[in-house]
Protein backbone atom coordinates (compact mmCIF):
# COMPACT_ATOMS: atom_id res chain seq x y z
CA UNK A 1 0.00 0.00 0.00
CA UNK A 2 1.71 3.68 -1.22
CA UNK A 3 1.78 6.06 1.69
CA UNK A 4 -0.64 8.75 2.02
CA UNK A 5 -0.03 12.00 -0.02
CA UNK A 6 0.98 14.91 1.88
CA UNK A 7 -1.07 17.44 2.77
CA UNK A 8 -2.53 20.01 0.67
CA UNK A 9 -1.70 23.76 1.27
CA UNK A 10 -3.75 26.27 -1.08
CA UNK A 11 -1.57 29.69 -0.61
CA UNK A 12 -3.13 33.08 -1.40
CA UNK A 13 -1.26 36.09 -1.23
CA UNK A 14 -1.04 39.10 -4.37
CA UNK A 15 2.84 39.77 -3.95
CA UNK A 16 4.51 37.69 -6.33
CA UNK A 17 7.89 37.43 -4.16
CA UNK A 18 5.97 36.36 -0.98
CA UNK A 19 3.82 34.02 -2.79
CA UNK A 20 6.90 32.15 -4.04
CA UNK A 21 8.88 32.52 -0.71
CA UNK A 22 5.81 30.91 1.45
CA UNK A 23 5.41 28.44 -1.58
CA UNK A 24 9.01 27.22 -1.55
CA UNK A 25 9.01 27.00 2.60
CA UNK A 26 6.05 24.83 2.39
CA UNK A 27 7.69 22.49 0.25
CA UNK A 28 11.00 22.25 1.73
CA UNK A 29 8.79 21.23 4.67
CA UNK A 30 7.03 18.41 2.82
CA UNK A 31 3.64 20.13 2.12
CA UNK A 32 1.96 20.10 -1.17
CA UNK A 33 1.40 23.27 -2.48
CA UNK A 34 -1.24 24.88 -4.47
CA UNK A 35 -0.89 28.94 -5.41
CA UNK A 36 -3.11 32.05 -6.06
CA UNK A 37 -2.10 35.38 -6.62
CA UNK A 38 -5.86 36.89 -5.53
CA UNK A 39 -9.20 35.47 -4.20
CA UNK A 40 -10.98 35.36 -7.11
CA UNK A 41 -7.97 32.66 -8.23
CA UNK A 42 -8.31 30.74 -5.03
CA UNK A 43 -11.87 30.38 -5.47
CA UNK A 44 -11.77 29.28 -9.17
CA UNK A 45 -8.97 26.69 -7.61
CA UNK A 46 -11.38 24.77 -5.01
CA UNK A 47 -13.44 24.06 -7.74
CA UNK A 48 -10.87 21.55 -9.24
CA UNK A 49 -8.84 20.81 -5.36
CA UNK A 50 -9.53 19.61 -1.92
CA UNK A 51 -7.06 21.49 0.15
CA UNK A 52 -6.19 20.51 3.47
CA UNK A 53 -5.65 24.19 4.96
CA UNK A 54 -6.11 27.66 3.34
CA UNK A 55 -3.25 30.31 4.08
CA UNK A 56 -4.86 33.48 2.85
CA UNK A 57 -3.75 37.18 3.01
CA UNK A 58 -6.49 39.53 4.12
CA UNK A 59 -5.84 43.41 1.88
CA UNK A 60 -5.61 42.22 -1.96
CA UNK A 61 -7.55 43.76 -4.69
CA UNK A 62 -10.72 42.44 -5.83
CA UNK A 63 -11.84 39.77 -3.82
CA UNK A 64 -10.24 39.91 0.04
CA UNK A 65 -9.20 37.39 2.72
CA UNK A 66 -12.69 38.36 4.43
CA UNK A 67 -14.63 37.81 0.48
CA UNK A 68 -12.69 34.60 0.71
CA UNK A 69 -13.42 33.25 4.04
CA UNK A 70 -17.34 34.10 3.40
CA UNK A 71 -17.57 32.29 0.00
CA UNK A 72 -15.50 29.29 1.02
CA UNK A 73 -17.63 28.82 4.21
CA UNK A 74 -20.90 29.33 2.19
CA UNK A 75 -20.23 27.86 -0.98
CA UNK A 76 -17.92 24.82 -0.01
CA UNK A 77 -19.81 22.80 3.01
CA UNK A 78 -17.89 19.79 2.09
CA UNK A 79 -15.11 21.43 3.10
CA UNK A 80 -16.26 22.92 6.93
CA UNK A 81 -13.44 20.88 8.26
CA UNK A 82 -10.81 22.67 6.43
CA UNK A 83 -8.59 25.07 8.98
CA UNK A 84 -8.13 29.02 7.17
CA UNK A 85 -5.45 30.80 8.74
CA UNK A 86 -5.22 34.63 7.83
CA UNK A 87 -2.12 36.57 6.98
CA UNK A 88 -1.90 40.34 6.79
CA UNK A 89 0.11 43.41 8.13
CA UNK A 90 -2.70 44.95 10.00
CA UNK A 91 -2.50 46.14 13.04
CA UNK A 92 -2.71 42.89 15.90
CA UNK A 93 -5.95 44.00 17.67
CA UNK A 94 -8.29 45.23 14.91
CA UNK A 95 -7.41 42.48 12.54
CA UNK A 96 -7.43 39.29 15.15
CA UNK A 97 -11.08 40.66 16.41
CA UNK A 98 -12.25 40.91 12.62
CA UNK A 99 -10.56 37.78 11.43
CA UNK A 100 -11.88 35.62 14.42
CA UNK A 101 -15.85 37.45 13.83
CA UNK A 102 -15.77 36.21 10.50
CA UNK A 103 -14.82 32.60 10.84
CA UNK A 104 -10.93 32.58 10.42
CA UNK A 105 -9.03 29.67 12.30
CA UNK A 106 -5.60 31.20 13.00
CA UNK A 107 -4.13 34.56 12.28
CA UNK A 108 -0.24 35.62 11.49
CA UNK A 109 1.51 38.98 11.18
CA UNK A 110 3.51 39.89 8.40
CA UNK A 111 6.68 39.80 8.31
CA UNK A 112 6.15 36.46 8.06
CA UNK A 113 7.97 34.16 11.09
CA UNK A 114 8.55 30.78 9.04
CA UNK A 115 9.31 28.38 12.23
CA UNK A 116 5.66 29.96 13.64
CA UNK A 117 3.82 29.35 10.22
CA UNK A 118 4.72 25.64 9.56
CA UNK A 119 4.23 25.06 13.62
CA UNK A 120 0.78 26.72 13.00
CA UNK A 121 -0.37 24.82 9.90
CA UNK A 122 1.12 21.12 11.96
CA UNK A 123 -1.16 22.36 14.87
CA UNK A 124 -4.03 23.15 12.59
CA UNK A 125 -3.57 19.94 10.71
CA UNK A 126 -2.99 18.21 14.05
CA UNK A 127 -6.29 19.17 15.54
CA UNK A 128 -8.61 18.65 12.17
CA UNK A 129 -7.46 15.22 11.56
CA UNK A 130 -8.04 14.85 15.87
CA UNK A 131 -11.36 16.41 15.06
CA UNK A 132 -12.37 13.91 12.23
CA UNK A 133 -10.54 10.41 13.90
CA UNK A 134 -12.99 11.20 16.85
CA UNK A 135 -16.13 11.88 14.62
CA UNK A 136 -15.63 8.61 12.35
CA UNK A 137 -17.45 6.54 14.84
CA UNK A 138 -20.39 8.31 15.38
CA UNK A 139 -20.05 8.82 11.16
CA UNK A 140 -19.84 4.92 10.88
CA UNK A 141 -23.13 4.33 13.76
CA UNK A 142 -25.10 6.98 11.81
CA UNK A 143 -24.34 5.65 7.99
CA UNK A 144 -24.97 1.87 9.38
CA UNK A 145 -28.27 3.08 11.15
CA UNK A 146 -29.42 4.97 7.95
CA UNK A 147 -29.11 1.91 5.74
CA UNK A 148 -30.53 -0.34 8.50
CA UNK A 149 -33.55 1.62 9.29
CA UNK A 150 -37.07 0.39 7.70
CA UNK A 151 -38.69 3.86 8.10
CA UNK A 152 -37.05 5.80 5.11
CA UNK A 153 -35.06 9.00 5.44
CA UNK A 154 -34.46 11.71 2.81
CA UNK A 155 -32.26 14.52 3.19
CA UNK A 156 -32.77 17.21 0.80
CA UNK A 157 -30.38 20.20 0.36
CA UNK A 158 -31.44 24.04 0.98
CA UNK A 159 -32.69 24.23 -2.58
CA UNK A 160 -34.59 21.07 -2.41
CA UNK A 161 -32.47 18.67 -4.42
CA UNK A 162 -32.38 15.14 -3.04
CA UNK A 163 -29.07 14.15 -1.82
CA UNK A 164 -29.50 10.83 0.29
CA UNK A 165 -31.74 8.37 0.67
CA UNK A 166 -32.10 5.38 2.27
CA UNK A 167 -33.14 1.54 0.88
CA UNK A 168 -36.08 2.11 2.61
CA UNK A 169 -37.28 5.55 1.37
CA UNK A 170 -36.35 4.38 -2.28
CA UNK A 171 -38.13 0.98 -1.76
CA UNK A 172 -41.13 3.09 -0.13
CA UNK A 173 -41.06 5.92 -3.06
CA UNK A 174 -39.64 3.69 -6.28
CA UNK A 175 -37.05 6.14 -6.45
CA UNK A 176 -33.69 5.05 -8.41
CA UNK A 177 -30.55 7.05 -9.08
CA UNK A 178 -32.31 8.17 -12.69
CA UNK A 179 -35.04 10.02 -11.02
CA UNK A 180 -32.78 11.71 -8.81
CA UNK A 181 -35.70 13.08 -6.30
CA UNK A 182 -38.55 13.12 -9.15
CA UNK A 183 -41.10 11.93 -6.95
CA UNK A 184 -43.85 10.49 -8.24
CA UNK A 185 -46.11 12.53 -5.32
CA UNK A 186 -46.95 16.04 -6.38
CA UNK A 187 -47.59 16.81 -2.80
CA UNK A 188 -44.63 15.41 -0.67
CA UNK A 189 -42.54 17.71 -4.13
CA UNK A 190 -43.99 20.55 -3.10
CA UNK A 191 -43.88 19.78 0.71
CA UNK A 192 -40.23 19.52 0.27
CA UNK A 193 -39.67 22.88 -1.68
CA UNK A 194 -42.61 24.74 0.76
CA UNK A 195 -39.84 23.55 3.88
CA UNK A 196 -36.51 24.24 1.85
CA UNK A 197 -37.71 28.12 1.57
CA UNK A 198 -38.55 27.60 5.10
CA UNK A 199 -35.25 26.19 5.89
CA UNK A 200 -33.56 28.96 3.93
CA UNK A 201 -35.12 31.39 5.56
CA UNK A 202 -33.56 30.40 9.11
CA UNK A 203 -36.89 28.65 10.12
CA UNK A 204 -37.95 25.54 11.60
CA UNK A 205 -40.95 23.92 10.65
CA UNK A 206 -42.67 20.65 9.67
CA UNK A 207 -45.82 19.18 8.29
CA UNK A 208 -47.23 15.63 7.48
CA UNK A 209 -49.07 14.51 4.77
CA UNK A 210 -50.04 11.11 2.68
CA UNK A 211 -47.84 10.25 0.54
CA UNK A 212 -50.57 7.41 -1.93
CA UNK A 213 -54.05 7.50 -2.21
CA UNK A 214 -54.10 4.58 -0.03
CA UNK A 215 -53.16 6.62 3.26
CA UNK A 216 -50.60 3.51 3.96
CA UNK A 217 -47.49 5.76 3.30
CA UNK A 218 -47.43 8.55 5.45
CA UNK A 219 -44.17 11.13 5.13
CA UNK A 220 -43.23 13.84 8.24
CA UNK A 221 -40.62 16.69 6.38
CA UNK A 222 -39.06 18.73 8.18
CA UNK A 223 -37.24 22.62 7.38
CA UNK A 224 -33.60 22.24 9.30
CA UNK A 225 -32.05 25.88 9.13
CA UNK A 226 -28.59 26.08 8.75
CA UNK A 227 -26.72 25.75 12.42
CA UNK A 228 -23.14 27.10 12.06
CA UNK A 229 -21.99 26.15 15.04
CA UNK A 230 -22.29 22.34 13.71
CA UNK A 231 -20.83 23.84 10.00
CA UNK A 232 -24.11 22.05 9.03
CA UNK A 233 -26.18 24.18 6.30
CA UNK A 234 -30.04 24.28 5.80
CA UNK A 235 -31.59 20.89 4.45
CA UNK A 236 -34.99 19.49 4.85
CA UNK A 237 -35.20 15.87 5.85
CA UNK A 238 -38.31 13.24 5.13
CA UNK A 239 -38.83 10.33 7.06
CA UNK A 240 -41.49 8.25 5.46
CA UNK A 241 -43.41 5.37 6.97
CA UNK A 242 -45.38 2.26 4.91
CA UNK A 243 -48.24 1.77 7.88
CA UNK A 244 -48.94 -1.34 5.41
CA UNK A 245 -45.19 -2.79 5.28
CA UNK A 246 -44.10 -2.35 9.21
CA UNK A 247 -41.23 -5.29 9.60
CA UNK A 248 -40.76 -6.85 12.79
CA UNK A 249 -37.43 -8.04 14.29
CA UNK A 250 -35.70 -10.54 12.62
CA UNK A 251 -35.58 -13.93 14.41
CA UNK A 252 -31.60 -13.33 15.10
CA UNK A 253 -32.87 -10.05 16.97
CA UNK A 254 -35.30 -11.19 18.69
CA UNK A 255 -33.29 -14.37 20.24
CA UNK A 256 -30.66 -11.90 20.83
CA UNK A 257 -32.74 -8.98 22.97
CA UNK A 258 -34.94 -11.46 24.43
CA UNK A 259 -33.21 -14.89 25.19
CA UNK A 260 -36.03 -16.98 22.87
CA UNK A 261 -35.08 -20.03 21.31
CA UNK A 262 -35.44 -20.01 17.50
CA UNK A 263 -38.91 -21.64 17.40
CA UNK A 264 -40.09 -18.85 20.28
CA UNK A 265 -38.64 -16.48 17.93
CA UNK A 266 -40.65 -17.99 14.85
CA UNK A 267 -43.73 -17.80 16.58
CA UNK A 268 -43.19 -14.21 17.57
CA UNK A 269 -42.25 -12.98 14.62
CA UNK A 270 -45.00 -14.73 12.32
CA UNK A 271 -47.39 -12.97 15.23
CA UNK A 272 -45.83 -9.74 14.42
CA UNK A 273 -46.59 -10.46 10.88
CA UNK A 274 -50.17 -10.25 11.51
CA UNK A 275 -50.64 -13.87 11.56
CA UNK A 276 -53.60 -15.73 14.31
CA UNK A 277 -52.04 -18.09 16.28
CA UNK A 278 -53.92 -20.64 14.59
CA UNK A 279 -52.89 -19.45 11.30
CA UNK A 280 -49.62 -19.84 12.67
CA UNK A 281 -49.94 -23.54 13.85
CA UNK A 282 -50.83 -24.72 10.14
CA UNK A 283 -48.22 -22.67 9.10
CA UNK A 284 -45.87 -24.17 11.22
CA UNK A 285 -47.46 -27.80 11.21
CA UNK A 286 -47.66 -28.15 14.59
CA UNK A 287 -50.68 -27.93 17.52
CA UNK A 288 -52.14 -24.93 18.46
CA UNK A 289 -51.53 -26.33 22.18
CA UNK A 290 -47.70 -26.23 20.87
CA UNK A 291 -48.36 -22.45 19.74
CA UNK A 292 -49.97 -21.30 22.96
CA UNK A 293 -46.98 -23.23 24.88
CA UNK A 294 -44.36 -20.96 23.10
CA UNK A 295 -46.41 -18.34 23.25
CA UNK A 296 -46.59 -18.03 27.24
CA UNK A 297 -42.76 -18.44 27.17
CA UNK A 298 -42.44 -15.42 24.79
CA UNK A 299 -44.93 -13.64 26.96
CA UNK A 300 -42.82 -14.16 30.00
CA UNK A 301 -39.09 -13.37 28.24
CA UNK A 302 -40.81 -10.15 26.83
CA UNK A 303 -42.52 -8.84 29.90
CA UNK A 304 -45.93 -8.74 28.08
CA UNK A 305 -48.83 -9.92 28.94
CA UNK A 306 -51.18 -10.07 25.50
CA UNK A 307 -50.99 -10.26 22.07
CA UNK A 308 -51.28 -6.79 21.05
CA UNK A 309 -48.29 -5.64 23.63
CA UNK A 310 -46.46 -8.26 22.30
CA UNK A 311 -46.48 -6.94 18.84
CA UNK A 312 -46.53 -2.93 19.59
CA UNK A 313 -42.91 -4.40 21.08
CA UNK A 314 -42.00 -6.62 18.00
CA UNK A 315 -42.66 -3.36 15.85
CA UNK A 316 -41.00 -0.93 18.20
CA UNK A 317 -37.86 -0.65 16.82
CA UNK A 318 -38.36 0.63 12.91
CA UNK A 319 -34.89 -1.93 11.87
CA UNK A 320 -35.23 -3.70 8.88
CA UNK A 321 -33.07 -7.02 8.01
CA UNK A 322 -30.02 -6.50 5.89
CA UNK A 323 -27.76 -8.96 4.51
Amino acid sequence: MSPPAPPLILCCEDEPQLLRDICDELREAGYRVAAAAGGTELLTQLESCTPDLLLCDIMMPGVDGFGVLAAFRRDYPHLAHVPLIFLTALSMTDAIVAGKRAGADDYLTKPINYDLLLSTIEARLRQTAQARKAAAPAAQIGQHLFEALSVGVLAHDATGRLTQANPAARRMLGLDDAENGAYASPALQGAVRQLAEKARAGQEDSLSLAVDDTGHCVAQVHACPADPALGADAAVLVFVTDLARREPLSPQALRDLFGLTPTEARVARHLAAGLRPEDVARKMGVAGTTIAFHLRNVFGKTGTNRQAELVALLLSLPLRETG
